[in-house]
């Protein structure tokens, strides 16, 4: 076995620099570091070959330098004569010239071999191949997003699919839904929901009251803060504010519960006992939530009525039956409120379908389980305010206000 000896230099702790010889197997891969300033001298020594398992120890020792030599700008690779070499060598200079241009340093390698360095030059790529790669890493990536929407399509609609085979089951008996789950949902979602959007509805009212007030003071028709607010609770705010609290509230419950349950592998035990969860536990949620945010909205549509009220007695003086009736003449057919009613049928179908959606393809941990409720609430807001914005649309269309 031939050995090399390696003077390494270290400093006492007096600050004097002292130097021990270390023996190093000859057949290892070699890079020594001497340092002069910003500039390093790398000389490679010993055998660089793939049969040689010492090369990796190398790249390490290369790496650990960059990281605790950060002031070193400049970087000359010489080679030992006694060096014996093939690939392995050009692969680890390639790696050390693509290190330094990533960080901005330079390099000298016109001392190697006339040999080595043309093999440095074959594997530089050229601008082509780089605007090649670029090319490829982008088609890459449009391929990545297709596919990511492409699977998110079709578990859309997998979803719907599955829930409207189960509400036809549900019609013809044969569902695995109970009425008691149906009716626990129904209180969570609508009664224990009533103090949240009575606070809200009624600042929507007042608020609306207060600001319609001092635009139409100036053309001395305040009494028309009556229809202001009458029109914008029954046909928009009520529906809109009632969605927005149950996306927030009721979407993100629907979500993080069955999130917890498949994170619990409940999930997968009803399926194994033959338990369809759409049935079981989707069902349930959705029809709790359609059947009562229209009776949220009507309730919000009165109390928001109720907080223009309350500015019109008690700031603009009005009477009370007066108030009252020009609230009547506003509302000239129950078509405002019928359409204020449709949009809150369509909000909760979306806000029960996002919320069960997210928390049915959530992760397997806490993490992505906190994602998909927070994604719930965004993508119902999202949605909702969407389908508003449509139905505005084509009731101006069709000449429905």
């Amino acid at each position: 076995m031939l050995y090399v000896e390696m003077n390494l230099e270290k400093k006492n702790d007096d600050g004097n620099e002292r130097k021990q010889t270390k023996q190093v197997d000859s057949n290892d891969s070699l890079v020594q570091f001497n340092r002069q300033g910003d500039w390093v001298l790398c000389t490679l020594q010993g055998m660089w070959s793939t049969e040689n398992n010492s090369v990796s120890k190398v790249r390490k020792e290369w790496s650990n330098f960059l990281s605790k030599n950060p002031t070193v700008n400049h970087f000359q690779f010489v080679l030992n004569s006694n060096i014996s070499w093939d690939s392995t060598l050009v692969s680890f200079l390639h790696k050390c010239r693509n290190d330094l241009e990533k960080i901005n340093k330079t390099i000298k390698t016109d001392d190697l071999p006339k040999g080595l360095c043309q093999l440095l030059k074959l594997s530089k790529p050229t601008l082509l191949e780089k605007k090649q790669n670029e090319f490829s890493l982008s088609l890459e990536l449009i391929d990545e997003t297709i596919n990511y929407f492409r699977k998110a399509v079709l578990l859309v609609f997998d979803f719907l699919g599955e829930w409207i085979i189960s509400v036809c089951r549900l019609f013809l008996g044969r569902t695995q839904a109970r009425f008691q789950d149906f009716a626990n949902s129904c209180r969570s979602c609508g009664a224990s929901a009533l103090p949240i959007i009575t606070l809200i509805s009624f600042l929507t009212g007042l608020t609306m009251a207060f600001v319609g007030s001092v635009q139409l003071e100036k053309f001395n028709a305040k009494i028309y803060v009556a229809d202001l607010v009458c029109l914008a609770m029954v046909r928009e705010m009520g529906a809109l504010m009632v969605a927005i609290i149950m996306a927030g509230r009721t979407g993100a419950s629907f979500a993080a519960e069955i999130g917890s349950m498949k994170l619990n592998e409940e999930i997968d035990s009803l399926r194994t006992f033959g338990i369809s969860p759409m049935e079981f536990l989707i069902l349930p949620r959705t029809l709790s939530i359609l059947f009562m945010i229209p009776l949220l909205t009507i309730y919000a549509d009165v109390v928001g009525i109720l907080g223009g009220l309350m500015v019109g007695t008690m700031v603009m003086d009005f009477s009370v039956i007066h108030y009252f009736e020009q609230t009547q003449v506003a509302l000239q057919g129950m078509w405002e409120v019928y359409s204020g009613l449709l949009k809150s049928v369509v909000f909760g179908l979306i806000i029960g379908l996002v919320g069960c959606f997210k928390g049915l393809h959530s992760g397997n941990d806490s993490s992505a389980l906190g994602q998909s409720v927070t994604a719930s609430v965004v993508v119902s807001v999202t949605l909702v305010v969407i389908s508003d914005a449509l139905f505005e649309i084509t009731f101006s269309y069709l000449d429905l206000r």
